[in-house]
């Protein structure tokens, strides 16, 4: 049950020896004065903080001895109404001093805030910092005082107490129900133990640690207790050659919209042997579609898989090209189809036709054509992966089981590369023969009734390939069919767009509000398609980053952001950092990405650290499951890393600790959220906070209007889209109206 957050607690105690300088306070405090108007209304547009007409009144509390303070503050904690802060002057005479007061005073409350008032140097920092271990409940406020900064000052401090308060509650709060769910799982685990299902949970974060696993465990020889407190779970538990499968499916299970899956692997027992087990899990997410756990159950497959393996022992290949013969796919569809029924990845069934095979058995003879048949069975074999299935059904017709296909392009992609690797000429027996092949192919869906019945719908696909001309490949959906096709002629066109020279790219400048200075330029890409008019990043990225032609059009635009990057800093208004966003798939490319941003650099006579690339959350946290380090090398190299869309994923800040990450960008969902919600205000405070200890910037997305602001609640670093300060950026801004055009600098892909 979720609970209100709390009234902010506004007492406050005012602990001086001059009865004037407590009448000052009461008028400081006592309402908000006209100066601070705009600064109230400032905060109100951010975090929706009441307007002044409706600011909090402060209840104040007065002492003018630290004795008299001490009886005070006692007092309040016996009746449950503690004050958030004090202010405390550092000469009292003649009893104690300002350190000696609050010495006692936080005795008797350590969670007190503190303002120290003095206008002279009794102590030096030193001498504070040992009498007080100075930490965040302490500021020094030097006379003579400020109306505004007084106000200021009680406001913040007051507010730290009460979110302070507020984290300490939730804390307990949460702390008190994972005892209870522990409790739950200690019960359930005497029912379980004997069972030969081991249960587990496993927190919702990137590095999925342990959070508990049953007790029937040690039927393989591992304390329950040991693998949950040691963290390395994966190490002790998985076989070193599985653990790329379980990577990818903990990798998938971090997409919002994954649900639950199987897979198979195996398992180490504390003897040091491996037996196999069936692993399936499920995402457990809120109402938002955060994931919050992953909750699985182990199950022992060893004596199947040996049975599976004795099986594949036996003569169940096809005799002429050694390829499974139909049996052996129908047993490997039926599996494929009910690990999919399960939760594991979709797959996708081939049915390939050899294009006027007769004429050659009519005319070369049969000789020939088993030549043809066996070497067709080696290109196809070549083209897939090792997990694959290939089977020859009879005479010339083939089929495969691709497994893992979470996309239809990905079985495009594959049709497409048989077909043109079938194409080429074959040398046989002294005859040059060229042979096309036609290919029907089929997607498991949640809505396949059976296994059988997508062997006979990848057959009645071929056939549609056949009647439209042969040489290429048709899917069971005209839907699906279309969708790829499109896919795909973007990918090709997109090509030929580089070399063409029909795209740019756009700089929006990212801007300080309070000062107009620019602090960036984010590159983003435009396609002045022939046919279709000026596209959008988002009408094409998507087919890109599905086909791989991401990486071609990511090598485009580092070349030309780094040549416009070139171009700004011969004419003197070069900006502090060029920005550009970065795909999974370009990161997966691993040292080719590095060395693409080394050479480009160099060859522009720029740094590293004149780059900012920009990574979405479910990209790292991608990245970070699957180990993949070529960010962190990134970073050691000077490249600037920021966090695009923070506040819309996972939001974890071990991102931020692990990649270095620079800055921040807060997405503007997560702002309006922050201006309209309390609790989200709160959560951007914190946020905020957390940033600035961390020496990370914010940049948070669509703020403001052009012009300066004062921006007091939020770190220097906020992007409007437009410049904020015309008079200072003219020359960029001109820059930037060129850039409408394809910069003819750079080089072309072909170089």
């Amino acid at each position: 049950m979720n609970r209100a957050p709390a009234q902010v607690n506004r007492r406050v105690l005012i602990v001086d020896d001059t009865p004037s300088i407590h009448d000052d306070f009461a008028k400081i405090l006592g309402a908000p004065p006209a100066d601070d108007e705009g600064l109230e209304q400032a905060e109100n547009l951010l975090f929706g903080t009441p307007s002044p007409s409706s600011a909090p009144r402060f209840e104040l509390d007065f002492a003018f001895q630290g004795r008299e303070a001490l009886d005070k503050v006692e007092a309040a904690q016996a009746d449950g109404a503690p004050y958030a802060m004090a202010f405390i002057d550092m000469r009292m005479p003649p009893g104690w001093d300002g350190l000696e007061t609050i010495e006692r005073l936080w005795q008797a409350d350590p969670r007190l805030q503190v303002a120290l008032c003095t206008a002279y140097s009794d102590y030096s920092w030193e001498d504070l910092d040992r009498r007080l271990e100075l930490g965040d409940r302490l500021l020094i406020l030097k006379k003579p005082f400020d109306a505004i900064e007084i106000r200021q000052m009680a406001s913040a401090l007051t507010v730290k107490w009460q979110m302070t308060e507020d984290a300490a509650l939730k804390l307990n709060q949460l702390e008190q129900a994972v005892q209870a769910r522990t409790r739950e799982l200690s019960d359930a685990n005497i029912i379980v133990q004997n069972s030969p299902t081991v249960l587990y949970r496993l927190r919702g974060e990137p590095s999925f640690p342990l959070m508990y696993i049953s007790h029937n465990i040690t039927r393989y020889g591992h304390a329950a207790a040991d693998l949950v407190e040691g963290g390395e779970w994966i190490e002790k538990l998985i076989h070193p050659d599985d653990r790329a499968k379980l990577d990818d499916a903990m990798a998938r299970v971090l997409d919002r919209d994954a649900s639950g899956a199987s897979i198979e692997f195996r398992l180490r027992t504390g003897q040091g042997d491996w037996r196999w087990v069936e692993n399936r899990y499920i995402p457990v997410r809120d109402s938002a579609g955060r994931l919050l756990e992953v909750e699985g159950i182990i199950l022992d497959i060893t004596e199947r898989r040996q049975a599976e393996e004795k099986m594949a022992l036996l003569a169940r290949t096809d005799g002429l090209t050694g390829l499974a013969n139909r049996a052996t796919l129908i047993e490997r569809l039926h599996q494929a189809f009910a690990a999919a029924r399960r939760g594991a990845t979709p797959f996708a069934v081939f049915y390939l036709d050899l294009d006027h095979f007769k004429r050659i058995n009519d005319t070369l003879g049969h000789p020939v054509g088993d030549l043809l048949l066996q070497e067709v069975a080696q290109r196809i074999k070549a083209s897939v992966r090792e997990n694959d299935v290939i089977a020859r059904l009879g005479g010339d017709e083939f089929a495969i089981l691709q497994l893992e296909v979470s996309d239809p392009t990905q079985a495009a992609t594959l049709a497409a590369k048989i077909r043109d690797v079938l194409l080429l000429p074959y040398d046989l027996a002294g005859n040059v023969l060229r042979i096309s092949v036609s290919i029907g192919v089929c997607l498991y869906s949640a809505a396949s009734t059976h296994a059988d019945s997508l062997l006979g719908q990848a057959d009645m696909a071929l056939y549609r390939a056949k009647e439209t001309g042969r040489n290429q490949f048709h899917f069971h959906s005209e839907e699906i069919n279309q969708e790829v096709a499109e896919r795909l002629a973007i990918a090709n066109e997109l090509q030929t767009a580089i070399h063409k020279g029909e795209l740019e790219l756009h700089y929006t400048p990212e801007t300080d509000l309070s000062t107009g200075k620019v602090l960036g330029m984010q590159a983003q890409v435009r396609w002045h398609h022939p046919q279709r008019g000026l596209l959008p990043a988002s009408a094409f990225l998507p087919a890109a980053e599905k086909t791989g032609a991401i990486i071609a059009l990511g090598r485009w635009m580092l070349d030309h952001a780094c040549w416009q990057m070139h171009r700004w800093r011969d004419e003197g208004t070069a900006p502090p950092v060029m920005a550009i966003k970065l795909s999974l798939a370009q990161l997966k490319s691993g040292p080719d990405l590095i060395y693409e941003v080394l050479r480009t650099t160099a060859r522009w006579e720029l740094c590293p650290w004149d780059l900012r690339f920009d990574v979405t959350e479910a990209t790292l946290a991608q990245t970070k499951w699957t180990h993949n380090d070529v960010l962190p090398r990134l970073r050691e190299l000077g490249v600037r890393i920021a966090i695009d869309d923070f506040g819309t994923e996972y939001s974890s800040f071990e991102y931020l600790k692990t990649y270095q990450v620079n800055h921040l960008k807060l997405a503007q969902a997560f702002i309006d959220n922050a201006a309209r919600d309390p609790a989200g205000a709160m959560a951007l405070r914190a946020i905020v906070n957390f940033a600035r200890d961390l020496g990370i910037g914010i940049i948070a997305e669509g703020l403001g209007e052009p012009g300066p602001q004062r921006l007091p609640a939020l770190p220097v670093e906020v992007s409007s889209g437009l410049p904020a300060a015309p008079s200072s950026l003219e020359q960029i801004s001109r820059l930037l109206r060129e850039a409408n055009l394809l910069p003819p600098g750079p080089a072309t892909e072909d170089e």
